[in-house]
């Protein structure tokens, strides 16, 4: 795990050494064994490199690193986990000057070789690559590429110079004296309805994220072209059939592929461990890890010294007692979250309204302070399996008032043409199903995201008058930008992803097409960012062996109702856990691992924080908002009067976020 960062200029020259190495060393967390740049000998580009050992931890397999005479040159972030079966399919085709016994950097320049860059497919593993290819020494070429679920992130930037940036986090790019710093309006817009902003966009204008799965070719007239080189688009012809596979014979084949991930993400020339939430999906790589290893897994938790309510260290104990695991516990307060608010925005970058992102914080702290380097992460399975409570929701409203609407469209076509008028009128039981009536008749998806926080009547309230946010959005790279994320309205983000599904998938629809939205939107840019950036930040790897791309592409394929059914979600990852994991946890109501938010704006100091925070920002003078309405929505929640914390976290991440990158940009 490591921080990459290069500048490629086809027209120009490159950065100096003084630019790339600071821009390299904004980002020593990242990578604190070692560093070190290359310049190719034109002075077109330049890549630089911090090293977190983790694979071969020896001087040979340090970054950057060439091909045998100099013409392929790598910078990587990220582990590729079967590198060793790679890299003997590699000699046994051609014969090897290995430079390193087992680096998987090394494994990635020699298939890049082989292969060109569709050398990914053969990868499991994590990974941003930057590959800068001067074979054809008039024609140099420069490949980026995130790994297919976006583990890691990547983020480029086009200078007014023609000079290609490209880094493993924003505040790198920032180091560079002609990256000005501006708020992208439309990713703001976006924002606030999702609580990340949605690649390839980012909070500052004119630096992009390359999205999941995708890589960009930026060629030698500093042209870039975006590709998506992966997918998991769900599909009925894909789909197994319950005749063909049966539940059991299912939930065999998600513990062997369980199995068969954990040991993956066990490669490692460091101490590794797990984060124990007490939940399901923690719990079961507890489990399984400990049949792999001869040794207690070490493991990690969470909790408040307040709020109890907030806590799973019960079961987590429970769990640690079972597999006697060398365990370690952190409680933290409000006033150390209150604390930790200056320093949240400076390692997020750009904002993550997460409130998980605390806890995250502390819970990795406490890793790293215990000698551990690596840990595996529970995220991705409630995404893929359908383990949220709103999931069965979701499905209700599909069922009984989205569909039916649907249908009865189509049909009533059918009955026009032929003289008829009959017409389904849905009963609407409460304000949401208003809401999502007016979604379909304004041609709107019903699932917008598992953490959509601004929208309907408070969306409204809230900016009622767009004109603030009006801004063009030029993304340099072709093929990246969707039309749709250009719009100030969300519900097209949502389209882009959803409408070619239509007519694909199988009923109930809603079932699909909420694990695949999320892996295109919540996971990638929300829920493994908060992770990455975290972790990070204490020079912890994670890893994410619920999102292996054979996991994924397994969870796409099976019936829903292995899924959820009667009301039970992740029904077949519980089944398939009940040897390892006791009863009362895995049938018990789904908890999450949450932060008390609500209680923590109702404690003086944090609550009058927030406040004055809000009165004296920047981005309320600028009028964004109505001032008036979250003034009073923020009052009344620091006077315990209403429970809107997720919306106001919201909000305050932007305040925050706002005054340390924007306003205040002469600070760096």
């Amino acid at each position: 795990m490591c921080g990459l960062v290069g500048s490629f200029h086809p027209k120009g020259a490159a950065a100096t050494d003084e630019v790339i190495n600071r821009m390299r060393d904004r980002m020593t967390h990242r990578g604190p064994d070692g560093a070190d740049t290359w310049r190719d000998g034109r002075n077109k580009c330049a890549l630089a490199h911090r090293r977190l050992s983790i694979i071969d931890l020896s001087t040979s397999a340090s970054q950057p690193m060439k091909n045998d005479d100099g013409s392929i040159v790598i910078v990587f972030n990220g582990e590729i986990y079967n590198h060793a079966e790679i890299r003997a399919e590699i000699s046994a085709k051609r014969e090897i000057n290995w430079q390193t016994d087992h680096s998987d950097t090394e494994v990635i320049l020699r298939a890049y070789e082989m292969w060109g860059v569709d050398c990914v497919d053969k990868f499991y593993g994590m990974f941003a690559i930057a590959i800068y290819d001067q074979r054809e020494i008039n024609n140099p070429k420069l490949h980026l590429i995130r790994d297919r679920v976006g583990v890691k992130p990547l983020y480029i930037s086009k200078l007014p110079s023609g000079e290609w940036i490209f880094g493993s986090e924003i505040r790198a790019l920032l180091e560079h004296p002609q990256r000005s710093r501006e708020m992208d309006k439309t990713a703001f817009w976006h924002y606030l309805t999702f609580i990340v902003a949605p690649a390839p966009l980012t909070l500052f204008r004119d630096i992009f994220k390359l999205p999941a799965g995708t890589r960009v070719t930026i060629d030698a007239q500093g042209e870039a072209v975006s590709q998506q080189w992966w997918d998991c688009a769900p599909s009925k012809k894909d789909m197994f059939r319950e005749k063909d596979l049966s539940f059991d014979e299912a939930s065999d084949e998600f513990l062997r592929l369980m199995r068969q991930s954990i040991s993956r993400r066990m490669v490692s020339d460091v101490p590794f461990g797990v984060l124990l939430s007490g939940g399901v999906d923690s719990s079961l790589n507890v489990a399984l890890m400990s049949e792999l290893m001869d040794q207690p897994v070490k493991t990690f938790t969470v909790g408040y010294e307040t709020h109890a309510e907030f806590n799973e260290y019960d079961y987590a104990t429970q769990l640690s007692k079972r597999y006697n695991t060398d365990h370690h516990e952190v409680r933290i307060n409000s006033d150390e979250a209150l604390d930790f608010l200056p320093n949240l925005v400076e390692i997020q970058d750009e904002p993550i309204a997460d409130n998980v992102c605390i806890p995250l914080y502390f819970l990795s702290k406490l890793v790293r302070d215990s000698g551990t380097t690596v840990v595996q992460v529970g995220e991705g399975a409630d995404e893929n399996f359908l383990g949220y409570w709103w999931c069965d929701h979701y499905r209700q409203k599909y069922e009984n008032l989205y569909r039916p609407m649907r249908d009865n469209g189509r049909t009533s076509f059918l009955q026009r043409l032929l003289g008829k008028t009959k017409n389904f009128i849905p009963t609407l039981n409460d304000g949401e199903d208003e809401l999502i009536k007016k979604r379909f008749e304004n041609g709107q998806q019903l699932f917008w995201g598992g953490a959509v926080c601004w929208w309907g009547d408070m969306r409204d309230q809230l900016t009622p008058n767009t004109g603030p946010f009006q801004q063009e959005v030029n993304c340099p790279v072709k093929g990246m930008m969707p039309d749709s994320h250009r719009e100030y309205d969300s519900s097209k983000v949502v389209g882009h992803y959803l409408d070619k599904l239509s007519g694909k998938l199988t009923e109930p629809e809603i079932l699909q097409q909420i694990p695949y939205l999320e892996m295109k939107l919540r996971l990638s840019e929300h829920l493994l960012m908060r992770v990455d950036k975290m972790t990070m930040a204490h020079s912890i790897e994670a890893r994410v062996p619920f999102l292996d791309h054979d996991m994924v592409d397994f969870a796409r394929r099976l019936p829903p109702s292995y899924k959820l059914d009667d009301g039970l979600g992740k029904k077949l990852v519980k089944k398939a856990a009940e040897p390892y994991v006791d009863h009362d946890l895995l049938y018990r109501r789904k908890q999450g691992f949450g932060a008390p938010m609500d209680k923590w704006f109702t404690e003086e100091r944090f609550g009058k924080r927030c406040l004055d925070m809000f009165e004296n920002s920047t981005i309320k003078k600028e009028g964004y908002f109505d001032n008036e309405y979250i003034g009073d929505l923020l009052k009344n929640q620091v006077d315990g009067k209403i429970n809107y914390g997720f919306h106001l976290w919201t909000v305050m991440n932007a305040v925050m976020w706002h005054e340390r990158w924007i306003a205040n940009e002469s600070a760096g």
